[in-house]
């Protein structure tokens, strides 16, 4: 370049006027652009994980069907897989611009040493209609595939006696809005689709019983371990949300229930089995006193030791609380960190689903 038009060169980039303007016009449609395709993508995931949850559900839910009904034929169980399905999707329909679903059932029975074992493969694709600027570059909508897969367990290795405790906080937190909702609202939905995982696998009421505790400043209430889930629901859907916050009593009163020998005659007499044992821990807070958290921590432990298996949830919970529940889970895979309703519900329909493999297991 030469000495004059360095100068020039020099002389344009030192001058203010205008370049905000000319940046700002180069930049927006890119920003524009780019918040468009991350809203796309967003959507996109968020879909994907909600179909999943859906065809894994349905799939297990028909596979256990299949395993306690002899005579259900594989209409019926297509028929039912596709209904259970779309139970599932209802609710997620309206969250998406124009959602639209497809699914392929195929149901599979293998003789393993005389007992047939079912499995049933759901295929599931979804689209929705993408952002307008998406739809200017001539895309018209998103499109995305999951399969679920669930396998019957064969007679002979099938154990399917469960005892479930929900220990639910209703403290004055729970009546806050997350995501244009009241979290107890949120816990009663989520809740209630476990309950509803359950009265699909056990349809004859003779292997799965629920019962679950409150508490807010202590122990608020509780519906003892039932052969009937309505009870359990009925209760979680009169929960009120006030108080503060002391886990222990509601936690011992789970312990202490599911522990007891008179839980262990009561399945002997009604299936002959020994049930597998659960408690789900959740909270959206902190306890009030350390206090409460050493002792809940203490009986988490002897829950551990009489072999009952912890499931924990934290719903927006604080760091303080999280410990607690991550410290009682039975596992790292047994700790669900939800921050979001959507969040709640699917670690609620999770657990649901490896409770449930008591009877059936999901397949790769």
């Amino acid at each position: 370049m030469t000495n004059s038009s360095i100068r020039k060169f020099r002389e344009l980039l030192s001058n203010n006027d205008g370049n905000f303007a000319i940046m700002l016009s180069l930049t927006l449609p890119v920003a524009v652009v780019a918040a468009s395709l991350a809203l796309d993508t967003t959507n996109a995931m968020s879909m994907k994980t909600r179909m999943q949850n859906a065809v894994d559900s349905a799939a297990l839910a028909t596979s256990t069907r299949l395993s306690q009904e002899e005579d259900l034929t594989l209409e019926e169980a297509r028929a039912f897989a596709a209904t259970f399905l779309e139970g599932q999707m209802k609710e997620d329909m309206p969250v998406f611009a124009d959602m639209k679903v497809d699914p392929t059932i195929t149901i599979t029975p293998v003789e393993d040493d005389g007992t047939t074992v079912w499995t049933v493969a759901i295929s599931l694709t979804g689209t929705q209609t993408v952002t307008p600027l998406a739809r200017l570059m001539g895309k018209e909508s998103l499109r995305v595939g999951v399969v679920g897969k669930s396998q019957s367990a064969s007679t002979a290795a099938a154990q399917g006696a469960l005892s479930m405790a929900l220990v639910l906080d209703r403290s004055g937190s729970m009546d806050w809005d997350l995501d244009g909702q009241r979290k107890i609202d949120v816990l009663k939905t989520a809740v209630g689709n476990l309950i509803s995982q359950f009265e699909t696998a056990d349809p004859k009421r003779k292997y799965v019983r629920l019962g679950a505790s409150s508490y807010s400043t202590y122990m608020t209430g509780y519906q003892n371990l039932h052969w009937k889930p309505k009870k359990t629901r009925d209760f979680v859907n009169a929960l009120p949300a006030s108080g503060g916050t002391d886990s222990t009593e509601a936690f011992n009163w789970a312990l202490k229930k599911l522990s007891s020998e008179k839980e262990d005659k009561k399945h002997e007499k009604k299936s002959g089995e020994e049930p597998q044992k659960f408690i789900v821990f959740m909270t959206d807070g902190d306890n009030n006193y350390n206090s409460a958290d050493s002792s809940t921590k203490l009986l988490c432990d002897e829950a551990k030791d009489e072999g009952i298996e912890i499931y924990t949830v934290a719903f927006a919970a604080p760091t303080r609380g999280k410990q607690l529940l991550a410290y009682c889970a039975s596992s790292a895979d047994h700790f669900y960190d939800a921050n979001s309703s959507a969040a709640l519900i699917a670690a609620f329909e999770s657990i649901g689903r490896q409770a449930s493999t008591v009877a059936s297991r999901l397949t790769q």
